[in-house]
């Protein structure tokens, strides 16, 4: 018998696996995981699934150390929140800055709608300011009354 609670831990494996593909940054592994019509919700609009592979490689190619940790992951209905840190060496240009060789770390809050085991839709919201600082761009008395 298929209960909420079994549907629930499904789709919490599901973005497990997620993490677990990032981890190696294996991006066709991550791409089993969304559905073909996903579309990521971000700042600047919805993103197809194309377009996200495409973002994920970027990001993988500035930062090759990436490592990504579940600090919590909840899950009710079809949706899975997560709060996660991301650390990885800055290794590569990104957003038109050269490398720097920094460690950064970066909090990351998401939310994934899962049907049938794939993600259809996702929403992230990173601590994108917190990035800049540690990469030396912002500085950091800026941040202090924020903090």
């Amino acid at each position: 018998m298929h209960t909420d609670t079994d549907q629930l831990a499904a789709n919490k494996a599901v973005v497990q696996k997620l993490v677990d593909a990032w981890n190696v940054r294996d991006v066709a592994e991550m791409m089993r995981y969304w559905a073909p019509d996903m579309v990521h919700h971000g700042r600047d609009g919805a993103m197809p699934a194309g377009q996200v592979s495409s973002e994920m490689q970027r990001f993988i190619a500035a930062f090759p150390d990436i490592r990504i940790d579940v600090e919590e992951m909840v899950a009710e209905r079809d949706l899975v929140s997560t709060r996660l840190t991301v650390s990885a060496t800055h290794s590569g240009p990104y957003l038109n800055i050269p490398p720097t060789g920094r460690a950064v770390q970066c909090a990351l809050m998401g939310q994934l709608r899962i049907v049938d085991g794939k993600v259809v839709e996702h929403w992230g919201v990173a601590d994108t300011v917190h990035l800049l600082e540690q990469l030396g761009l912002i500085d950091s008395g800026l941040l202090a009354a924020t903090a």
